[in-house]
């Protein structure tokens, strides 16, 4: 699914674009709160469906990390095409795979990581993902081992926590969600740990503006993957902030307003620096007599 803004800048003649990633099991509906307050700003906002999600388990299985990051820059590279630059935000995993995307497109001029998951530490975690590098040695167990999830879902609001458990009901009848799958298999939590070891290799080439973004109360993901994530990243020009009052899935959870402002200011603060940028290329180049 595609969130796409209206065409019109939202500093100058500068066309800035946003593209937003759901986490592992997810779906592009955790985005859709973010997606509609920067498309009202002027954005032109894409929040695709990352490769093997939006189906079945079976479906997810046949893919790992490589065909994520492969996805999520696919879909990168045909919104930097519109635009003049982009900014690259991301959910849980989907926060590990904007800092992927912008070590390979020169057109980012900024990361936001929400929830980065380093590791699952926090309480609603599974103790069983000490065992995943077994799944490297026998695949039969990444194929038929699981984790499901269980209230509160990475989340405060009670609203939507109720929504789920229907959303998990329906789908242990074969039923269709809209917010993706809630059984992760050993197979692709053992992906994410590899893509996980590759972030540590790499996350110091990035350069560009970053904002880090993670709940205090975080019950999947403690906020040390955030501080972790902060000193992992190489820009001199970063920002940690840690809410309360909110769970996993900041997107959707009871702080989404102030999750969506603190945003919609980074993404402003980036389309004027590219505005003054290219202001200053102008006025220094020859004018024809």
């Amino acid at each position: 699914m595609n969130e796409t803004g209206k065409q019109t800048a939202i500093c100058g003649d500068v066309k800035t674009g946003v593209l937003l990633l759901h986490g592992l099991t997810g779906a592009p509906s955790e985005m859709r709160p973010v997606a509609k307050s920067l498309t009202q700003m002027g954005c032109i906002v894409e929040a695709p469906l990352l490769p093997g999600h939006g189906s079945s388990h079976k479906a997810l299985l046949a893919t790992g990390w490589k065909d994520w990051v492969a996805g999520a820059q696919a879909s990168l590279d045909e919104l930097a095409s519109k635009c003049d630059h982009v900014v690259v935000g991301g959910l849980s995993m989907g926060a590990l795979l904007s800092v992927m995307c912008a070590l390979k497109q020169p057109k980012v001029s900024g990361v936001v990581m929400m929830s980065t998951t380093l590791r699952y530490d926090g309480k609603a975690s599974s103790r069983l993902q000490i065992l995943l590098p077994l799944v490297d040695w026998v695949p039969f167990l990444g194929a038929h081992t699981y984790w499901t999830e269980e209230p509160p879902y990475g989340l405060k609001d009670e609203r939507l926590q109720r929504m789920i458990t229907k959303q998990v009901e329906a789908a242990a009848r074969g039923e269709n969600t809209d917010f993706g799958l809630f059984r992760t298999y050993s197979g692709s939590l053992r992906q994410l740990h590899k893509l996980v070891r590759e972030i540590r290799k790499v996350a110091h080439q990035v350069k560009v503006p970053s904002l880090v973004i993670h709940s205090l109360e975080d019950s999947m993901t403690t906020y040390k993957n955030g501080l972790e994530m902060v000193n992992l990243i190489g820009s001199e020009d970063k920002t940690l902030l840690l809410l309360g009052g909110c769970d996993h899935v900041l997107t959707l959870d009871l702080r989404k307003k102030k999750v969506c402002q603190e945003i919609g200011a980074f993404v402003i603060e980036q389309s004027w620096r590219v505005a003054a940028k290219q202001s200053a290329k102008n006025q220094a180049e020859p004018v024809a007599i």
